[in-house]
């Protein structure tokens, strides 16, 4: 019996390697007892298939969707399933990428069992290179109102760092499929937007892989503009001031860049 699904999205992109380090961080953690739901976004490769398929742990649900429907879908997807089993009270992302540290579940779990009021956690993480070495540590805000404040100019949580209970759900809605690699960011806006209270755990809880195409997959004119667009609507329901949407503009442009470019500034910009 369990109260807990944990939700991960593997499309034709995804490199094995990455997906067995995250996979068995995942089946490896401290609290055990939890449901791991999976879905196949469109066909992958042979090797990423017969991996997934052979793996035996009860605890997987596999889902194979026919075509690419994008992260947003695919995640919506597996919460469509999930929130119609009374059973899941809290719901863990995780990506195909990333590594979870193995106290994560554990560390989160028990954070809602002592603060009911909070909705949503995050945690710290550290950054890692293809091999997984370490590039940096990274710290976000903790309480709900530094977020929000936080949220102005970044997102404030690592995506698959991430628990929240159902009721972000029942509330401010599943991810919006309107973004491009940006829904994240409108779930949580809309998530405090409906007065869901929201925090991170002052713990490096996840290792965020940061390879050579992450700039790449996250740049360009029609994504620079997307992350106008979706900024300003986030301002919008933040109620920022109005150097605050300079401020995304300014940041849109940059994504607009080539992506050597932008990971050139966005070194610079951690080392100060």
């Amino acid at each position: 019996m369990t109260d807990l699904a944990v939700i991960m999205s593997v499309y034709q992109n995804d490199k094995l390697e990455y997906l067995e380090e995250s996979v068995q961080s995942i089946l490896t953690q401290t609290y055990s007892q939890f449901d791991f739901f999976i879905a196949l976004d469109g066909p992958v490769s042979s090797e990423i298939d017969n991996y997934i398929s052979s793996l035996t742990d009860s605890r997987i649900r596999l889902y194979r969707l026919e075509k690419n429907a994008g992260l947003a879908n695919a995640l919506n997807y597996l919460l469509r399933i999930i929130i119609g089993d009374i059973r899941y009270k809290l719901i863990a992302r995780m990506d195909a990428d990333d590594i979870s540290v193995a106290s994560r579940f554990e560390l989160q779990r028990n954070y809602f069992l002592t603060n009911p009021a909070i909705s949503c956690i995050g945690s710290w993480y550290q950054e890692i290179d293809e091999s997984g070495n370490i590039l940096s540590n990274q710290t976000l805000p903790l309480t709900h109102e530094e977020i929000k404040k936080f949220f102005m100019r970044r997102s404030p949580f690592a995506h698959p760092s991430v628990m929240f209970r159902r009721e972000v759900i029942d509330k401010s809605g599943f991810y919006p499929t309107n973004t491009l690699r940006l829904e994240d960011y409108v779930f949580w806006s809309n998530a405090i937007k409906s007065g869901l209270l929201v925090a991170n755990i002052p713990e490096y809880l996840l290792l965020f892989r940061r390879d050579k195409d992450f700039y790449k997959r996250r740049s360009g004119i029609r994504f620079g503009l997307n992350y106008i667009i979706t900024r300003f609507k986030i301002n919008k329901t933040l109620k920022a001031p109005i150097h605050i949407y300079f401020y995304s503009l300014c940041i849109g442009m940059i994504r607009m860049m080539p992506a050597f470019v932008i990971r050139y500034i966005y070194m610079a910009a951690r080392r100060y």
